[in-house]
């Protein structure tokens, strides 16, 4: 039985106003915009990076609570989409509570008339809702999203959401057929302030996001272990919500749900830049081009460093073999197989002669006869003996905890 998924979800804090004209009025006075007001904006160095790629041809599943169709800084961002779990039979794009919508806004927002700026806008969004409701979704829903996704063309995979268990072989099953499809994934930490990090984050090989807030300080709400990969912003962090959530169609959220919608759109805009390297590249480009915020190297709070998404585009990276992330390739042949070459017929000394009587041919043929029904009745020694031992059992997969009452906090 599959437990239940807990979303990493960014409590909405603040409804802003709707995007205000940037033209300036006669007296000069220029209204601020909604983009305005994205501080990670200007943090990320995200005019900038535009200058080099704006995500064209990439595609971003956003696996979540599905995103509004209607949101105009969306328009013209979204691919069909689907729906499992208790979204089944819909086209991911009914959002009831405005997670996945926030997520795919700062992935891939339009700004549209001075409204939300994602980090890669010319990307396209692949909605997958998982839940109905936002903060019921399954691990089987979430696996079957993912599935769908690679099946669908996803370049990168935006996990918004985590849980509690360190065992889930349902998702473990669905990123790795991602990994085998050359997909980035990217997946949220948690907002527990705890030293745990759950699944699919703790997936080796996907990129774990915890947050950091103005100033590049690590967010105290963070979860963090040794799995966190990289950080981004977290705190106060503006974008578009459909109109059911906010009158306004905007909130300012806080959570690692937003630092990995950012992380996507980074990996997005690496994948555009870089259309011939591999998933795995793509990752080695973004972890070692990261600012180390902490203690050199990786560490639990922020992994190998806030993302920086300039250096990302531009640095002089050499290639690897494979994703730096995932577990080494295995060294030690599988049991049963050969630990070593045959022998060179050719290289073979000549035998020596023999001391000692010659055997005649029918003995010979006697004992090889003899010696393989020893090996038989061996055989069928050790399988009956094999057959009264105990089997092992598969082990049992935790049920995972309900979500949090305060999974959504709304202001009121």
């Amino acid at each position: 039985m599959s437990g239940r998924v807990i979303a990493a979800a960014s409590a909405v804090l603040l409804f802003l106003p709707g995007a205000a004209s940037a033209a300036p009025g006669p007296s000069g006075w220029r209204a601020q915009s909604i983009a305005d007001q994205q501080w990670h904006v200007a943090a990320m160095g995200l005019p900038q990076a535009h200058g080099v790629t704006r995500g064209d041809g990439v595609v971003v599943a956003v696996v979540d609570s599905g995103v509004d169709g209607t949101a105009p800084d969306l328009v013209g961002a979204l691919l069909p989409g689907t729906g499992f779990g208790s979204a089944a039979g819909s086209a991911g794009t009914d959002d009831k509570d405005g997670h996945g919508t926030a997520m795919a806004t700062l992935i891939a927002g339009r700004a549209v008339d001075g409204g939300a700026l994602g980090v890669a806008p010319a990307a396209r969004v692949l909605p997958v809702s998982v839940g109905s409701d936002g903060g019921r979704f399954t691990t089987a829903s979430v696996a079957s999203g993912i599935n769908w996704a690679v099946d669908n063309g996803a370049d990168v995979i935006n996990l918004s959401l985590t849980s509690e268990a360190t065992l889930t072989p349902d998702l473990l099953r669905a990123v790795n057929y991602a990994f085998d499809h050359d997909v980035v994934v990217v997946a949220g930490t948690g907002n527990t302030g705890e030293r745990h990090v759950g699944a699919p984050a703790n997936i080796r090989g996907v990129i774990a996001v915890s947050g950091t807030e103005e100033g590049n300080a690590p967010w105290a709400s963070s979860n963090t272990g040794p799995e966190t990969v990289l950080a981004a912003p977290a705190r106060g962090i503006v974008t578009a919500v459909p109109l059911a959530v906010s009158s306004t169609g905007y909130a300012a959220v806080d959570g690692t749900s937003a630092a990995t919608a950012l992380v996507s759109g980074a990996a997005a805009l690496v994948r555009a830049k870089f259309p011939d390297l591999d998933a795995g590249n793509v990752v080695n480009r973004l972890i070692t081009t990261a600012t180390d915020l902490g203690a050199p190297g990786r560490d639990d709070p922020t992994g190998f460093g806030l993302v920086d998404v300039v250096a990302a585009l531009s640095a002089d990276v050499p290639p690897v073999p494979r994703n730096p992330l995932a577990p080494p390739p295995r060294t030690t042949p599988p049991p049963g197989s050969a630990t070593a070459a045959p022998a060179d017929p050719s290289a073979t000394p000549p035998q020596a002669d023999r001391a000692g009587p010659e055997v005649a041919p029918g003995i010979r043929a006697l004992v090889v006869f003899g010696g393989l029904a020893l090996v038989v009745i061996a055989v069928v020694v050790v399988s009956v003996l094999l057959s009264r031992r105990p089997r092992p059992t598969a082990p049992r997969t935790p049920d995972l905890p309900p979500p949090s009452d305060d999974f959504w906090r709304h202001a009121p």
